[in-house]
């Protein structure tokens, strides 16, 4: 049996069953219905298998050929997906880059970016994913991720993107007026706090500080509790209570007087974020486009 004619008649196969319908499968194929449909018989013939069941309005496949479909069709489409991806190794800014990124990055280290890029690269498709939770990215089929430097596994690329990432507390003057400022970090525990949760099973409402050169953590009251940032920054621009941030965060909110921030001598500083990938990734030219748009230029200050 000649190879290819078998290889053609399964993809045709394919696309019969999936459709459900020799009509609509012809037109896909660019066949006449009657030639498709001798061409499913001589399939069947050569298996010596019933796949599809026909009836004058429909076309089903039979347990054998359904049976055939779940395990031929994600071939085909694997198939499929490595031919459009060998465009990602010619010089053009295109194919498609999936990123992994916790909501702060996407915001504040990206999408800035990326918004004229994607201007002036038009072919190129980008998927940027929001999630909060730890992910295997190479599992997932992402091309990067984004964490904090600490948190990127040793067997990936880490190529830095931000400053420090130093937090602060905040609260609004309305809320300052009706409920006072707190004078020491133990009176945090006493105040309404907006707290950010990362996921259903994890909630940052445990604040850290530096005290006299020494790790200090205060678990504050869960007030109101957001699992997106920009809830939290919200919320506490409202006065519904007091809030620890990235400083980057609330900067410009900080500078016009809409948010106060107290305890700046006591900030904590985390490492950088990182844009991350596995070592022996294929990097076509708009992922080396997109590694040096996002890196840190700056990389002596912080």
């Amino acid at each position: 049996m000649n190879d290819s004619k078998q290889f053609n008649d399964l993809y045709a196969f394919v696309q019969v069953a999936k459709l459900g319908s020799f009509t609509q499968a012809a037109m896909a194929l660019n066949v006449q219905p009657s030639a498709l449909s001798h061409r499913m018989n001589d399939l069947e013939k050569r298996l010596k298998v019933k796949l599809l069941n026909r009836t004058t309005r429909s076309v089903s496949t039979t347990e054998a050929g359904q049976q055939l479909l779940e395990r031929t069709a994600p071939m085909f489409n694997i198939i499929q997906q490595e031919l459009h991806a060998l465009s990602d190794y010619t010089d053009k800014m295109s194919g498609k880059i999936r990123i992994n990124t916790p909501e702060r990055p996407a915001f504040e280290l990206i999408y800035p970016k990326i918004n004229h890029f994607l201007v002036e690269n038009p072919e190129l498709e980008l998927e940027v994913f929001i999630n909060n939770r730890y992910c295997d990215i190479v599992a997932e089929r992402f091309d990067f991720g984004v964490r904090s430097g600490q948190d990127v596994a040793q067997d990936m690329v880490a190529v830095r993107i931000s400053k420090e990432n130093t937090m602060t507390v905040v609260a609004a003057p309305r809320y300052i007026n009706q409920f006072g400022m707190p004078k020491t970090l133990k009176e945090l525990m006493y105040h309404r706090c907006i707290v950010n949760s990362f996921n259903p099973e994890y909630r940052l409402s445990e604040w850290e500080f530096i005290e006299k050169k020494q790790l200090t953590k205060i678990r504050v009251r869960e007030s109101v509790v957001f699992n997106a940032l920009v809830l939290v920054k919200q919320a506490v621009q409202d006065g519904l209570g007091i809030a620890w941030l990235p400083r980057t965060t609330v900067e410009k909110e900080i500078a016009s007087g809409q948010l106060i921030e107290f305890f700046t001598d006591m900030n904590i500083t985390y490492p950088p974020m990182h844009l991350y990938y596995a070592k022996n990734k294929h990097k076509t030219p708009a992922m080396l486009g997109l590694i040096e748009l996002l890196r840190w230029k700056n990389e002596d200050k912080v």
